[in-house]
């Protein structure tokens, strides 16, 4: 009984690998492309680290935000910090993650009215507020904290479509 992958096999399935990364990595700096361009076509874009958020294919840096392409991701998920957001920017980008996100059950559910903390709650507070998705028995998606007349956003695992549009919005509100 032969116990070995045979040769051609294991050639075969390394270069689908190898490919795989490749085109993760395309589409992380791709990513990154976006991201930049939303914001207002400032930025630039570093090789990956195995710091603060584990393995990430790059790291993206703009005047008003940092985001990290997560390696875990096929390069569209980002750990982002938004930075400088107006009051009625964060307004904005509130409504809009909720509506998106918006709840479809019936009555009765474990459903949460305000996974993003309102303006007048970042306002009554000191430090991070945690940032929810609408169903309360997921992860923490991120957190928001207002000083000095700005809100600074941190979202954790974050499809890139989602980043490119809170980042239209805070640019466009601003």
């Amino acid at each position: 009984m032969n116990t070995t992958m045979p040769e051609p096999s294991s050639i075969s399935l390394r270069m689908a690998v190898e490919a795989a990364r490749a085109a993760a990595k395309a589409a992380a700096h791709t990513a990154g492309l976006i991201l930049i361009e939303a914001a207002g076509g400032r930025g630039s874009i570093l090789e990956g680290s195995h710091e603060q958020h584990g393995d990430t294919w790059c790291e993206v840096r703009s005047t008003h935000f940092t985001a990290h392409i997560l390696s875990e991701s096929h390069g569209d998920r980002a750990h982002v910090t938004l930075t400088g957001i107006t009051p009625a920017a964060y307004e904005q980008m509130r409504t809009w993650a909720e509506d998106r996100d918006d709840c479809h059950h019936d009555y009765g559910c474990d459903c949460l009215t305000d996974p993003w903390p309102t303006l007048p709650f970042l306002s009554e507070t000191t430090g991070e507020r945690r940032i929810d998705y609408r169903r309360a028995d997921e992860d923490q998606r991120g957190s928001a904290r207002l000083a000095l007349g700005r809100i600074t956003v941190t979202l954790n695992y974050e499809p890139v479509t989602v980043v490119d549009t809170l980042l239209r919005i805070a640019r466009a509100a601003a």
